[in-house]
């Protein structure tokens, strides 16, 4: 890797995604796993993780499966300690929880993997994703910061920050663009060390076709 890449690296870091059975988060599973990150997929029935743990594994990834209901507490408490015990603490939270459309979700998730990493004292990453919109399209995506999601992200950003813990939010569009992929810079900006200064941001990726 160039040294103009290498800040991009998540070589080292363990990685927990949560509702990685959606297509966001297989999405991202396979995006942070390429990057060199051990991978903890999670998701309420983990049989639907086994055939994308075996295609990261094959591609020479470190993934492990955690049962992880991200309405119940308890649930997040145990994939913390699972992933704890396998891989380290958790260096990296990716949020994908509110494709299941309630905020509550996101509380959960979100508070108990802070205290994790603030129990570990190595900072962290938070990264957010609020999905696209529904049911139309917003014409300025200026007009979405008022998502429950992205008002609790920037508040933890502030609260976090002396933990050297960051929370920034990926706000997905539903335009026609390339797809996917153009969601991979912006979180491999906030998931790694390039974005090590950058908290309480919001990414508006306003075309990608999902």
């Amino acid at each position: 890797m160039s040294d103009l890449m290498q800040p991009f690296s998540m070589a080292g870091k363990t990685v927990l995604v949560a509702d990685a059975a959606t297509r966001l988060g297989a999405h991202f599973a396979r995006l942070i796993s390429g990057a060199g990150a051990r991978v903890a997929l999670g998701a309420q029935h983990p049989s639907q993780l086994e055939q994308l743990a075996a295609d990261l594994r094959w591609d020479g990834g470190e993934v492990m499966i955690v049962s992880l209901d991200s309405a119940r507490r308890p649930s997040i408490e145990a994939a913390l300690e699972a992933v704890q015990t396998h891989f380290g603490s958790v260096d990296v939270l990716i949020n994908n929880s509110a494709e299941r459309e309630h905020i509550a979700l996101n509380n959960h998730i979100v508070h108990c993997t802070s205290l994790h990493m603030i129990r570990a004292e190595r900072g962290g990453s938070i990264v957010n994703i609020d999905p696209p919109p529904r049911p139309i399209v917003e014409a300025n995506p200026c007009l979405r910061p008022n998502s429950s999601l992205i008002r609790m992200s920037r508040a933890m950003a502030q609260s976090l920050t002396p933990h050297r813990i960051r929370v920034n939010v990926i706000a997905a569009g539903r335009g026609k663009g390339a797809g996917l992929q153009e969601l991979n810079g912006p979180l491999l900006l906030l998931a790694s060390g390039a974005g090590a200064s950058v908290t309480g941001a919001v990414l508006h990726i306003d075309s990608p076709g999902i």
